[in-house]
């Protein structure tokens, strides 16, 4: 082996064990940083118009983050807040309710007489009345009420982590979208394959990402706008926890939001009224559950050139394996991972062709 070969190799493996090594130490930051690549592909578009008025990447970026800041990062903190603070007093509702009432109180309603009357509810009901049930209903009540608080004193003291990981998110995403040609252009002069594959690469990450975000995130965030107008309307207390909870739910197959909304319209039909109940549960099986069925699929296959299945799989998968993240990474992955099988069958089982 001859001295320029050694150098090389040595080069490259030194390079391999430091990047590693840097990879580990940035474990940490890994999931605001990801963030970060995900929102400058989301606002890249936006970025480029105010940078052709401001004239200046760095003023731009400077304004784009401010406005991440108070126009995205706010606004869900202070949801964040609300929402587990209306968790917790549901929780407690329910706990005070079980403490005072029997269950003969809830189900002694007129609406569920003739339901009732039927013997084999009959042998049910007796054995829901015993205290031994009771007892069961109201530790695993109390139990989900004691999570809730530990949620909410963990978030508590892990505010200041958090903090600091929303500042790692704002100076990745000012820097990344600054320098984000100069990103591009360093990987085109290292890489060593065709610019245009690179460009291929990085034109699937980003239009797999504006799909999960109109078909995944935008669909749910619809739907839980729909859910809080269907639950507002319809006078029920905690709208912004349903809310939150239609939106977590339509990612859950095969049923969606109407694991929310469903419930609500059998419980609205015993204590709000049959007709505003029937007038509900039409509204949300033709606006909610709609977009779910229809415009996902077709958003989602239009921006992924993929067979919804695997699409539907790969989201399903990476929420499972990374948590919410996921739900951008499972598909990105997947389709780069196909893209990088088309090159190399375009550059290098196509060229040994005879």
């Amino acid at each position: 082996m001859n001295r320029e070969k050694l150098i090389v190799y040595f080069l490259l493996s030194s390079t391999l064990f430091f990047a590693l090594f840097t990879l580990y130490m940035l474990l940490p930051f890994l999931v605001p940083l990801l963030w970060a690549g995900i929102a400058v592909l989301i606002t890249y578009p936006a970025y480029s118009m105010l940078n052709k008025v401001v004239k200046s990447r760095t003023i731009s970026a400077l304004l784009m983050t401010v406005s991440t800041l108070f126009l995205v990062v706010g606004p869900f903190f202070l949801l964040g807040i609300i929402i587990v603070r209306q968790a917790t007093e549901f929780v407690s509702l329910l706990i005070n309710y079980f403490q005072n009432h029997s269950y003969i109180d809830f189900l002694n309603h007129p609406s569920l007489q003739r339901f009732l009357s039927h013997p084999e509810v009959q042998t049910l009901l007796s054995y829901i009345q015993r205290e031994a049930f009771k007892n069961v209903l109201l530790s695993s009540i109390k139990e989900m009420s004691g999570r809730l608080g530990d949620l909410l004193t963990n978030m508590i003291l892990k505010s200041g982590s958090v903090l600091f990981k929303t500042l790692v998110f704002l100076l990745a995403y000012f820097f990344l979208l600054r320098d984000w040609p100069k990103l591009i252009a360093f990987f085109e002069r290292f890489l060593p394959v065709h610019k245009e594959d690179i460009r291929e690469v990085f034109s699937t990450i980003y239009r797999t990402t504006l799909a999960v975000i109109y078909g995944s995130v935008g669909v749910a965030l619809i739907q839980a706008i729909l859910g809080f107008i269907g639950y507002l309307l319809l006078g029920i207390d905690y709208t912004l926890l349903w809310a939150m909870l239609t939106f977590v739910a339509s990612f859950i197959p095969p049923f969606g939001a109407s694991l929310v909304w469903f419930p609500i319209a059998v419980y609205a039909f015993f204590t709000k009224g049959h007709l505003q109940a029937i007038i509900f549960t039409i509204y949300s099986a033709l606006f909610i559950s709609t977009a779910d069925n229809f415009v996902r699929p077709l958003i989602m296959k239009k921006g992924v050139e993929l067979p919804y299945l695997v699409v539907f799989l790969s989201t399903i998968g990476g929420l499972l394996s990374f948590g919410f993240i996921g739900l951008f990474l499972g598909p990105i992955i997947f389709a780069t991972t196909v893209t990088l099988i088309l090159i190399y069958e375009k550059r290098i089982l196509n060229s040994q062709k005879p």
